[in-house]
């Protein structure tokens, strides 16, 4: 039979299978309606937008890109309708056929009052595409976005982050580094990139610290404060997504470079950055797409850091037993690069590969003057005075050169079979921290040296001490001790997941999907110790410089000192320093170790749409098998003397499953009024430093880790209400509470055993009882459209979060202790400006203070005092492609203060002064 007539015969059977299917009542030919919703103004997907036929379907929801699908829409002539507050709506006659889907996109764009299409570009287009990304995902979220020349003005992503709700920054040398979701300790947040995993270079605890990700490489960043069950359960505090661009977020190519400049005031020298990323589509049918991004910043930093430490009660009085000095010079230096591809044949068959590599480069001299106060006969000669008879000094530098890599290749694709979806990805995840030089020089004085300090607040000053102090004559050298070290971890990770579209519910699915994480991670620290065979001062090497100027004159530092002038002094004098072999074998052992952690997760989860209501409901399962190997030391002949047999290989493991479910429920009161509700259960695994065996004995008292420790578990409920009256307003409210059990903090035991080995005391990391966190957090974004013209170009960013939080600790459960790190406290605004081709923004943010450490009672306490910080930027557009901008952070020179007990016992005060940015964005 020739296939011409086999093909004749098909279609006239197809033919009366439809027209008796048309002659029997109840049954209805139907066909599929599918599209993408776009803004040209924006050039971009629209996510969130509700989407409906009259009369027909329940309505469905565009995807994050744009995409929507409604299901067995009987066939013939019907009203598509297309809506979201602030968009001009669409309406539009469609012809689904009898069978099979008819392909309808829509363009929509956002109206003034006269209802006019109108294009936004800058600071306003970034911030209204983070608002449409909250709007529409189904969890508990903040969203940062990035949008051409309006790119994220901030250095990092973490300094980015602190703009939203309950979400607060810990810094280092004044840079925002780890994100603190709603006070929980930044270790207990999950950081993935696309939604992938990444390495965590540091040694001790699991938090990725975010300064090392470039913000001008980020399309987005998603808090999640709720997960639902196909996120990963580590993430007490959230789960914190970095979403790198790809060539089909934009409807159209793009290529952006930016360059720019800056000037720290305190370092008095001048930085330099820049960025490129290019993105298109090519192939039949635009089916291909590639992003390729670079970026490199460097930059200067001078600060200072002085106090007093070591507060003890004198009877009546009390008064600091130390006081440091630092003198801070630092290079940082970013690079970042991002290769994205994708191939999109059909509408059905997605394959991506999302890669990233991040370097960070941190160079520090330290120049450190040390006393120690308490070597002498006490008195207090005046009130809010204190004298010592006797002292001793320490003038230190140290050297200390850091990098940390980050580099994830993600490949993965999305197969879609009718109502099934297949998505398969492998994550390679490698991350790096090598510090090849971290170098202490020590000279320290003999105990001569008298001091007497006025305690009067804000900060203890010198009113007198011995001259000698300042001589270099006066300290010989102690001790030269030169580290370096390696961490390396890599991070293997399979997942899949499938998908279930339930027929007659469009937008409705279920879910299952499994994920195998194999984690290894080495750390090998190597140090020499060497001590001189005759002695030395800082005076006979000629290695001193002038007299640092310090704090504007608040305190006398004396010289500073030449560490390669050091270095070379006795590098020309062989024999004139000696290797302490026993400390040096020691310390090359002391912080060794190996960790391999596997976890095996699985996951069912429905996502249910009723109308307007969205129900999220599951259950995830993961099971944690954890190897650790370090070392034991300690004199076991007790001759006073550690040899090499003193040191032995510890391997123990552990062995936990947690079964975390949740239930989310999202509904539409409104168009423009959203309510949300959440019940999560999550995990938080122990920080590598507490959990690998390392152990350490001296004279009966030993430091140890705890292999036993069991994870944190934390139960959530939140609430949130969100008002979106337009596409550039939003009012928000949400509660949250949070039980977290097993805390874990550092306990000294006494009378006890570790391994067998009878000891007076043991340093050891334990769990606590349990914590409680309970928060409010509230957040407008609007412009004042309704002003007078030019004012309507004004318009305010503001949001405020209060947490109430309690912690039992074994040994002090009558007090009421907050949670760690937890301030009470969080509000950051913006007031911003924008008309034409020009902007401006200036904004506070302000962390109340929090505990930091905490002792065996409240006197021993540490906190970080509460922080302001101002910051400014603005930017005009000399045309459609080319924007000039100037930024300004920590225009105030907020300090970082940190206090033992009460305020008046200061511990530290970190000056830093403010930095200026000055620059030019251009699209192509």
């Amino acid at each position: 039979m020739s296939s011409h007539k086999t093909s004749h015969r098909l279609l006239l059977a197809k033919a009366a299978i439809l027209a008796t299917a048309a002659s029997i009542p109840g049954i209805a030919l139907a066909g599929d309606l599918q599209g993408t919703v776009t803004n040209p103004g924006l050039s971009r997907p629209v996510s969130g937008a509700r989407v409906s036929v009259d009369g027909i379907a329940q309505p469905v929801w565009t995807t994050e890109d744009g995409r929507y699908r409604l299901a067995d829409i009987p066939a013939g002539e019907h009203v598509l309708h297309v809506e979201l507050p602030g968009y001009t709506p669409f309406t539009a006659t469609v012809s689904v056929p009898e069978t099979g889907a008819v392909t309808r996109d829509v363009e929509i764009g956002l109206a003034d009052e006269s209802g006019q299409d109108i294009v936004v570009r800058g600071a306003r287009a970034s911030r209204l595409l983070a608002t449409e990304r909250k709007r529409s995902m189904d969890t508990i979220a903040d969203v940062v976005s990035a949008d051409t020349i309006g790119q994220l003005p901030d250095y990092n992503t973490a300094q980015a982050l602190q703009r939203l709700p309950g979400v607060s920054v810990q810094t280092d040398q004044g840079e925002p580094r780890y994100v603190v979701v709603r006070g929980v300790d930044p270790n207990l947040n999950q950081v993935t990139v696309d939604g992938n995993l990444v390495g965590i270079p540091e040694a001790e605890g699991r938090r990725v610290a975010l300064d090392t990700i470039p913000s001008d490489l980020v399309a987005a960043i998603e808090v999640v404060k709720a997960v639902t069950p196909d996120y990963d359960g580590n993430a007490v505090g959230g789960s914190i997504n970095i979403v790198t661009p790809t060539a089909f977020d934009r409807t159209e190519d793009f290529l952006f470079v930016s360059a720019k400049t800056t000037y720290a005031e305190q370092a008095d020298k001048f930085g330099y950055g820049g960025s490129a990323t290019y993105g298109a589509k090519f192939g039949a049918d635009d089916q291909f797409g590639i992003v390729l991004g670079g970026s490199y910043f460097k930059r200067f930093i001078h600060s200072q850091l002085a106090g007093p430490r070591g507060w003890t009660d004198f009877g009546t009085e009390t008064a600091p037993t130390s006081f440091v000095m630092y003198d801070y010079r630092i290079m940082r230096e970013r690079i970042g690069a991002i290769a994205n591809l994708d191939w999109r044949p059909n509408e059905d068959t997605r394959f991506y590969l999302r890669t990233i590599y991040n370097e960070y480069t941190d160079e520090e001299e330290r120049d450190q003057f040390n006393w120690d106060l308490a070597r002498g006969t006490r008195t207090f000669p005046a009130e809010d005075q204190v004298s010592w008879s006797k002292g001793r000094a320490t003038r230190e530098f140290r050297q200390n050169n850091q990098t940390q890599k980050l580099y994830n290749i993600s490949p993965g694709t999305e197969l879609t079979f009718g109502n099934v979806q297949l998505d398969l990805n492998y994550t390679y995840a490698r991350a790096q921290e090598h510090t090849p030089v971290r170098d202490d020089i020590e000279f320290r004085s003999t105990d001569t040296l008298s001091s007497t300090l006025d305690l009067t607040t804000p900060s203890p000053t010198f009113v007198s001490y011995n001259p000698a102090a300042l001589d270099p004559a006066a300290y010989p050298l102690r001790r030269i001790r030169m580290r370096s070290e390696e961490i390396d971890e890599d991070l293997h990770a399979f997942r899949a997941d499938l998908r279930f579209d339930i027929p007659d519910m469009d937008g409705s699915f279920i879910k299952f999907g499994g994920k195998f994480t194999d984690r290894k991670k080495h750390r090998d620290n190597r140090q020499t110790l060497q001590t001189p065979t005759t002695p030395v001062t800082f005076a006979d090497t000629g290695t001193f410089t002038d007299t640092i100027p310090f704090f504007d004159g608040v305190y006398e530092f004396g010289p500073g000192m030449d560490y390669q002038g050091v270095l070379d002094y006795f590098a020309s004098r062989p024999g004139s320093l000696t290797l302490d072999e026993g400390a040096t074998y020691i310390n090359d052992h002391s912080l060794d170790y190996d960790i391999h952690e596997k976890i095996y997760s699985g996951y069912g989860m429905a996502n249910l749409q009723f109308g307007d209501l969205t129900v999220i409901g599951g259950v995830r399962v993961e099971k944690t098998e954890g190897d650790y190997s370090a070392f034991a030391i300690r004199d076991s002949d007790g001759d006073g003397t550690l040899e090499p047999s003193d040191i032995l290989p510890i391997d123990l493991g552990t062995d936990y499953t947690d079964v975390l479910p949740s239930l989310h429920l999202k509904y539409r009161i409104r168009p423009d009024l959203i309510a949300r509700a959440a019940w999560t259960n999550t995990i938080g695994r122990p920080n590598y430093d507490a959990q690998v065996p390392t152990f350490e004995e001296e004279d009966g008292s030993g430091a140890a880790g705890n292999p036993d420790l069991q994870p944190y578990r934390a139960m959530g409920l939140d609430f949130s209400l969100e008002y979106y009256p337009d596409a550039d307003t939003l009012f928000s409210f949400a509660a949250f509470y949070k039980k977290i059990e097993n805390p874990i903090f550092t306990r000294t035991i006494h009378d006890t055993s570790f391994a067998g080995i009878p000891l007076i005391s043991l340093s050891q990391p334990q769990n606590a009882a349990s914590g409680e966190l309970f928060g409010l957090e509230a957040a407008v974004q609007k412009r004042f459209t309704f002003l007078p013209q030019p004012l309507d170009g004004f318009g305010i960013s503001a949001n405020a979060t209060y947490v109430d939080s309690s912690v039992e600790v074994p040994g002090r459960e009558s007090e009421d202790l907050p949670f760690f790190r937890q301030s009470k406290w969080l509000f950051n605004a913006a007031l911003f400006y924008e008309k034409g081709p020009f902007e401006a923004r200036v904004a506070v943010t302000y962390r109340d203070h929090y505990l930091e450490g905490i002792g065996a009672t409240a006197a021993g306490d540490t906190y970080v005092d509460g922080r302001t910080v101002l910051d400014a930027r603005v930017a005009y557009r000399v045309s459609d492609s080319i924007e000039i901008f100037a930024s300004g952070a920590n225009l105030n020179n907020a300090s970082a203060i940190i206090y033992q007990a009460t305020p008046s016992q200061l511990v530290t005060n970190e000056a830093y002064s403010f930095t200026a940015d000055f620059g030019i964005n251009v699209k192509f």
